[in-house]
């Protein structure tokens, strides 16, 4: 069993993670002049992994952030999902 997010400071060190990460998110939408406005770091899950909450956000800005995504090559499978 993993203990690591009933440690004492586990909880705290996620959270400031997904402050980190909500952080660097809305800088990059920035440069695109896309905003979240529910982008923030919330507490971890469960598990302890760090989690970002985007809240509600307008059609257009998810249409426009798709259409950033679809300009980038997407990621190779994980080792984990290439077939044998």
């Amino acid at each position: 069993m993993d203990y690591q997010h009933h440690q004492p400071g586990a909880h705290a060190e996620a959270y400031r993670l997904a402050i980190i990460a909500s952080e660097r998110l809305r800088a990059v939408l920035q440069l695109h002049g896309l905003e979240l406005g529910g982008l923030r770091g919330v507490y971890p899950s469960a598990s302890g992994e760090p989690m970002v909450e985007t809240g509600k956000t307008s059609a257009t800005v998810v249409h426009a952030l798709a259409s950033l995504l679809e300009k980038v090559p997407p990621a190779p499978p994980a080792a984990s999902e290439v077939a044998p």
